[in-house]
């Protein structure tokens, strides 16, 4: 048999995994709402709540709001990611898998893959019925670069979802960590409220965060029309989601979690 007929045929058991992934994803009624109606309400509320800070015509309360907390929904994939691996029904799943005779890094790609496939479209559905439907400000005719940018973050967060549970083999474990991993980095990134104020320490710390550079590279898209950092900072997910993925595999161990 051909290195190519290999190929294909691997790549076959490959798409019936990440389907069913997917299918668990999308079927899961929690996860629907925590990436979709969620960061809805979210940004409804602390635009209303906050329509005094933002009152004016350029920058509205609900238009801050909207760029912040979708970016803090990307963030949040990582913890989908990790429901998506760790879930008790997959896990039974997978033990099926671990004897089959396929790569068994298949079990954390097709997570990866499947998570970066339904957080994306819920990415993309939250972009365009907020720009289309409420007319929060998101790029306007550009609101796809800051789609893409979005989506980029998604795969980083899904990787690194999936990289912490091979690291603590436990969804509750893995959840916790992440939870306040993922507040730490809004926060320096300036989601909730802007660190430049705080002195150059605090600046200069923020821009550790992959959140500061979504935060940046989206408002310059949105605000000013400057797409300077929008290949970099794909260039810099698409990197990092890769070496996620490495350390996903020297860190895999089936039997510790199947």
């Amino acid at each position: 048999m051909t290195d190519s007929r290999k190929k294909t045929g691997l790549l076959f058991p490959f798409f019936i995994i990440l389907k069913r992934d997917f299918i668990n994803l999308a079927t899961n009624v929690s996860l629907i709402l925590s990436n979709t109606i969620f960061p809805l309400l979210l940004i409804f509320v602390l635009g209303y709540l906050g329509g005094g800070l933002y009152g004016g015509s350029d920058v509205t309360a609900y238009d801050y709001y909207g760029v912040t907390i979708l970016i803090y929904s990307a963030l949040n994939v990582s913890m989908t990611a990790a429901n998506s691996f760790m879930d008790q029904n997959v896990k039974r799943s997978n033990l099926r898998i671990l004897y089959a005779p396929i790569p068994k890094s298949f079990i954390y790609l097709s997570k990866t893959v499947a998570t970066f496939l339904f957080t994306g479209l819920c990415s993309i559905a939250l972009v365009a019925l907020l720009q289309l439907v409420f007319n929060i400000r998101l790029g306007g005719t550009s609101a796809v670069y800051t789609a893409v940018v979005l989506l980029c973050f998604d795969l980083f967060s899904s990787a690194l979802g999936v990289l912490f549970c091979c690291l603590f083999k436990g969804e509750e474990l893995t959840n916790k960590i992440l939870s306040i991993i993922n507040s730490v980095l809004a926060i320096l990134g300036g989601l909730f409220f802007q660190l430049d104020g705080l002195g150059r320490t605090a600046e200069v710390l923020s821009f550790f965060s992959p959140v500061k550079w979504v935060v940046e590279t989206v408002l310059r898209i949105v605000y000013d029309g400057d797409f300077s950092l929008f290949l970099p900072t794909l260039l810099s997910f698409v990197i990092a989601s890769l070496l996620l993925l490495w350390g996903c595999k020297r860190t895999f161990k089936t039997e510790d979690y199947i």
